[in-house]
């Protein structure tokens, strides 16, 4: 399909510094059972190869953006979203997988009876090492169907954590862009959860129960830092969304997601720290 044809997905993928993982990650897209997309890929001004082995890939499906300037995450998510075609959008970390059935799952989703009103279809996903070795292979916070939006932002306020999943989780329709402010790193732990919630002001979520996808953790320096980042962003995140009358988030609620945020935190460091290699960064928290 050339650049002039109207796919029915886009995934595009915002770069930096992948040269280790880029490969694989583009090769996970290709590897989809509906070969109905184009696969966009935009390099932040990286310093090692990235940009050159995206640039190897001889597909006609493939194109890829260099930048004259690093524009940090914030700035290249948004680029990575300002000239989609397809009908659906998944933007994809550069070190994060798709599972051969990934698409064609979610878009059966959104095309099947009794959809109508869903701005945005996710899934479970596989957590995995730097090596691409499973450390968990189903994070399972929320069962799967439908989903209103109060009821998925009260349960995640009171989890502490996010049940929806990160980016590479995510399909959305296209035509729901233009109806939000855009991926926001004001802040940098929930840049995707920030769209979701905005996706969810729009309607409503599938969850499919299966992981149709994986996300990778690594480097044990970062890593060894984001448990109290973690925590305060989280909180307050969860004190944004209380403000919003449609998810009908209440005191009790905040006084339960608090404890387990906090919970949720010191767990997450400390499998950061038994699991994670230091070979690269990954961006749990976007920053260049």
């Amino acid at each position: 399909m050339s650049r002039n044809g109207t796919p029915m997905v886009t995934v595009t993928v915002p770069m930096y510094n992948n040269e280790r993982y880029i490969a694989e990650t583009i090769e996970s897209v290709l590897a989809q059972t509906m070969d109905d997309f184009e696969l966009l890929i935009y390099d932040d001004h990286s310093t090692d190869r990235s940009l050159e082995i995206a640039r190897s890939f001889d597909d006609r499906r493939i194109a890829v953006f260099g930048s004259e300037r690093n524009l940090g995450p914030e700035g290249n998510w948004n680029r990575a979203v300002s000239e989609v075609r397809g009908r659906y959008v998944k933007l994809l970390c550069a070190d994060d997988l798709l599972f051969p059935e990934c698409l064609e799952k979610q878009l059966a989703a959104f095309e099947q009876a009794g959809s109508d009103g869903l701005s945005l279809v996710s899934s479970q996903r596989t957590i995995i090492d730097p090596e691409g070795r499973v450390l968990i292979k189903k994070v399972n916070f929320i069962d799967g169907g439908l989903k209103t939006p109060d009821d998925v932002v009260r349960k995640m306020v009171r989890l502490g954590t996010n049940i929806i999943g990160e980016p590479v989780c995510g399909l959305y329709p296209a035509g729901l862009i233009a109806s939000t402010s855009g991926y926001s790193a004001r802040i940098p732990y929930t840049i995707d959860l920030d769209f979701w919630m905005q996706l969810l002001r729009l309607g409503n979520l599938w969850m499919i129960d299966e992981p149709l996808c994986a996300f990778r953790i690594s480097n044990l320096s970062w890593s060894s830092r984001i448990g109290e980042m973690r925590h305060e962003q989280f909180l307050a995140f969860m004190e944004e969304v209380a403000g919003d009358e449609l998810f009908q988030i209440n005191d009790l609620d905040l006084f339960i997601g608090r404890f387990n945020s906090a919970v949720q935190s010191m767990t997450s460091l400390m499998g950061f720290k038994l699991f994670a290699g230091s070979q690269t960064e990954k961006r749990v928290i976007p920053v260049q």
